[in-house]
């Protein structure tokens, strides 16, 4: 039988969600039931997909109709909707970030440990075919020295992002990063010093650069994100004792460079991340095997988000 799925959020991000359950991209997953907080849209979206509408995600959550839930909300609305959910014995699946804050983040982690149902974080850029192909040739590069990972993206037209506790793109953007410098180095930054500015923002920031010190290995990496411009990238660099690998997840490039020789290795081929990850959580929930992304790994990032907002705030190098 197939998974009943509930979704929580259906804006611009969880609509991707619903179009592929939806579309039957998912084995084994079968989109039932919604929420969305404008009541107008949701009954409309539900009555035409022949869905159930529960306007409430915490009512949602707890409702018999669904098997597991998937929170595409505000970052700040994550929390107590997962709790309600795996309270009653529904896995998750929760949109990165997976709160605005570590204590929230903590929660979480304590209601999976209490319950023992698992939650996964979306953290789709593991998913993605260059981040893949790097994570597997890292190797070739013997010792790991420096990690540079940048991205950068078009101002935002939603409102919320601007506005603090659930926005900026730290928060937002910067958790991919962040979680992507522990998946493909296998460490964990024990320091980091952090500036933030904005442009097009108000109240939050809208760019931010980072340095962190990793252990094991000693390593240096950079963070930068700006959501700034009019381009768009998104550049990885690892840096080894035997070389360096060089990939683009938006542009799909992947470079190998050793002394002044470039080799293609691209482009890849582009990967719908969502539906990857939306796969892997199936599975793994009907095999009861561990998720890529858990919930621990998601509070690693709301904690070194939270780390580098009190770096800039201070001025000095916060200690992890």
């Amino acid at each position: 039988m197939s998974l009943r799925i509930g979704l929580a959020g259906l804006g611009v991000h969880g609509a991707r969600y619903a179009n592929h359950l939806l579309a039957g991209d998912v084995p084994g997953a079968k989109l039932t039931a919604i929420s969305r907080a404008d009541a107008g849209k949701g009954e409309a979206f539900a009555a035409e997909h022949g869905l159930r509408f529960i306007a409430d995600p915490l009512e949602l959550a707890a409702s018999g109709e669904i098997d597991a839930l998937i929170l595409v909300l505000r970052p700040d609305l994550h929390a107590p909707a997962a709790e309600a959910a795996l309270a009653v014995g529904k896995p998750v699946l929760v949109e990165k970030p997976m709160a605005c804050d570590v204590a929230s983040a903590e929660r979480m982690v304590a209601a999976v440990e209490q319950s023992g149902v698992p939650l996964m974080v979306g953290q789709t850029l593991r998913f993605d075919g260059v981040v893949r192909a790097l994570r597997k040739r890292i190797e070739d590069l013997g010792p790991l020295r420096t990690v540079a990972i940048n991205q950068r993206f078009e101002p935002s037209p939603r409102a919320w992002l601007d506005r603090r506790g659930p926005g900026g793109i730290l928060l937002n953007t910067g958790v991919h990063g962040f979680d992507l410098i522990r998946f493909l180095t296998d460490a964990e930054p024990e320091s980091i010093v952090a500036e933030l500015g904005h442009h097009h923002t108000r109240d939050t920031d809208d760019q931010f650069a980072a340095v962190m010190r990793l252990q094991p290995g000693n390593l240096l990496a950079t963070l930068d994100n700006t959501r700034a411009t009019s381009g768009r990238s998104g550049r990885m660099e690892i840096v080894g004792e035997r070389g360096q690998w060089v990939g683009d997840h938006i542009h799909r490039t992947l470079f190998r460079l050793d002394g002044r020789h470039l080799e293609d290795h691209g482009p890849v081929p582009a990967s719908p991340t969502i539906v990857e990850a939306l796969r892997h959580f199936v599975e793994c929930v009907e095999r009861q095997t561990p998720f890529l992304v858990g919930a621990e790994d998601g509070l690693a990032t709301i904690r070194l988000v939270d780390a580098a907002q009190r770096s800039a705030d201070s001025g000095q190098r916060v200690l992890l």
